[in-house]
């Protein structure tokens, strides 16, 4: 008998590798941030307490995009794909805060947060992929 799989194996490998890429990124975030508030010219506590709050927002909105595209491609589930699809979005402008917006730029950062960005987008067409797949209607069986 042969059975159709709709999980998405493409989209399973892209969430295990930025879970744990996120991990690394959010470490080295940290650290970044703290050789800064130490090292660098201070623009102000409340700039470094809100860079600090903003990547504590990211670890979150990261964390359960993570955890919901990965059940949801299990449970070949659709909503809480799409949840995490949604969910990019803050996520993304957080990436880009780091990238552009934040008061001072290493060049780490712009290497990490270039590649998370590309690992976002990547997610993301390939979830839309994967709900397409779900909620394709079966083959007529013959």
């Amino acid at each position: 008998m042969l059975t159709v799989v709709n999980s998405s194996l493409t989209y399973e490998i892209l969430m295990y590798l930025n879970s744990f890429y996120f991990g690394m990124f959010a470490v080295c975030e940290l650290g970044m941030g703290l050789f800064k508030a130490a090292n660098l010219p201070s623009p102000g506590t409340s700039k470094t307490l809100i860079e600090f709050a903003l990547l504590f927002f990211l670890i979150v909105t990261e964390s359960g995009r993570i955890y919901l595209g990965r059940k949801g491609n299990l449970t070949e589930r659709g909503l809480p794909i799409l949840i995490g699809i949604v969910l990019t979005i803050p996520s993304s402008l957080a990436t880009l805060y780091f990238l552009l917006w934040q008061y001072y730029v290493l060049r780490l950062e712009v290497i990490l947060c270039s590649i998370q960005l590309v690992l976002l987008a990547s997610e993301v067409v390939i979830a839309i992929m994967c709900l397409i797949a779900i909620h394709r209607p079966p083959a007529p069986v013959k």
